[in-house]
């Protein structure tokens, strides 16, 4: 089974999408209801978490991709109980159950740059990234890695970008990664290449830190 957290929207559902056209196997969790939402939790609010890790706990898991993220919650509490403190929890409880599993978390550019307005965030990545790379040292037969995004057409940067036109114009390509594509690169590399990435971080930005600016 593979599992998807943030599965409602963005790279989520298309790789929700991705792994159902392939006919692997698939269950996604969101806060919000949606045809790839095959359980609701708010990550934000349920500490105990119960409910995920009975689920994970029956399945063979074959691949954990966590997606789930918030960039202004109701506190700095809410943002870092989406971002990366429900990831660690969950994994605690579950980690010697895994078995050739490919772990895949979504961080961003601004865990290494970013500005004042998005501390909170930035933060929680940051922690998000630590906590992939000290998972990867547990002896075992797993693989975690973690996609650094940046300049992807997200409801997340949608919604968080002053001006999206000139974050276009500032990139090489003036356009913005499509989520369908970021999907594809994970679903690629959790069936076929996660013995690769164990501890690594993929960056996918079109060059935005390069430009030692984000916003």
């Amino acid at each position: 089974m593979n599992f998807i957290f943030g599965s409602a929207s963005g790279v989520g559902k298309c790789l929700y999408e991705i792994y159902k056209k392939n006919n692997q196997n698939v269950f996604g969790f969101d806060k919000d209801s949606s045809e790839n939402t095959d359980m609701i939790i708010d990550l934000a609010k349920d500490f105990k978490l119960e409910g995920i890790r009975n689920i994970l706990k029956k399945e063979k898991i074959d691949s954990i991709t966590y997606c789930a993220g918030i960039q202004h919650g109701e506190n700095i509490e809410s943002v870092f109980n989406v971002n990366v403190i429900s990831f660690i929890k969950i994994m605690n409880n579950i980690i010697n159950n895994l078995d050739e599993t490919a772990v895949c978390a979504i961080s961003s550019v601004h865990a290494v740059a970013t500005n004042f307005s998005n501390t909170s965030y930035a933060a929680s990545k940051a922690a998000l990234e630590t906590a992939i790379k000290s998972y990867s040292t547990n002896p075992g037969s797993s693989y975690f890695y973690l996609l650094r995004l940046g300049a992807t057409e997200t409801n997340l940067l949608l919604e968080n970008v002053n001006d999206v036109d000139k974050l276009k114009k500032s990139l090489p390509s003036g356009k913005l990664f499509k989520p369908e594509n970021v999907a594809k690169l994970i679903f690629d590399i959790n069936n076929k290449h996660k013995e690769l990435f164990n501890g690594g971080a993929v960056q996918v930005d079109q060059g935005v830190l390069s430009q030692l600016s984000t916003e």
